[in-house]
C-alpha cells in the first residue's frame, strides 16, 4: 500500500510541473512530447523490462522497478494529463467553436474512460499467461499514441 501512496502523490502532484513547463518553459506541445517521452514511457518501459528474468541483473532490480514505478511513470501521467486535454480544445477558436469544444471534451473522456476499461480488463488477464507481454500493452499503446500525436504535427 505504501507504493500506491507514493504513486498516487507523484501524479497528484506532477501536474503543477506539467503546468509550469507548458506555461513557462516549453509550450504545451513541447511539455506533452518532454513528459510522454521523458518519463512515461521510460517508466512503463523499465516496469515492463522488470519482468523479464535476469534481464536487468543476476538478481530482481527492485531499485528500476521502483524508479520506474514511483518516479517516472506517475511523474509523466502528471505533466501529460495535465496538459493534454487542455492541448486538444485549444485547438478549436473558443467563440465560433465553442460546440465542437463541447463535443470534443465528451469525446476525449469517453476514449479515456474506454481505453481504461479495456486496459484494466485486457491486462489482468494477459498477465495469468504472461506477465511481460501483459505490461507491453501499455508500451504498445503509448508508442502509437506518441507516433499518432507526432504524426498530427504540421512541418
Amino acid at each position: 500500500s505504501s507504493y500506491v501512496s507514493i504513486y498516487t502523490a507523484v501524479a497528484y502532484t506532477t501536474p503543477f510541473v506539467g503546468a509550469y513547463l507548458a506555461d513557462a518553459l516549453l509550450g504545451d506541445y513541447f511539455a506533452i512530447l518532454f513528459g510522454a517521452l521523458a518519463m512515461y514511457l521510460p517508466g512503463l518501459i523499465l516496469i515492463m523490462l522488470s519482468t523479464v528474468p535476469y534481464l536487468l541483473g543476476e538478481t530482481f532490480n527492485n531499485s528500476a522497478l521502483a524508479f520506474g514505478l514511483l518516479f517516472l511513470w506517475p511523474a509523466g501521467t502528471g505533466v501529460v494529463k495535465s496538459i493534454v486535454n487542455v492541448f486538444g480544445a485549444k485547438q478549436f477558436h473558443p467563440l465560433l467553436q465553442s460546440s465542437l469544444i463541447e463535443s470534443y471534451y465528451v469525446n476525449f473522456y469517453m476514449c479515456i474512460n474506454i481505453g481504461a476499461l479495456i486496459g484494466g480488463v485486457i491486462v489482468p488477464i494477459v498477465a495469468q499467461t504472461d506477465v511481460t507481454l501483459a505490461y507491453f500493452y501499455p508500451v504498445a499503446m503509448m508508442c502509437i499514441g506518441v507516433t499518432l500525436f507526432l504524426l498530427g504535427t504540421k512541418r
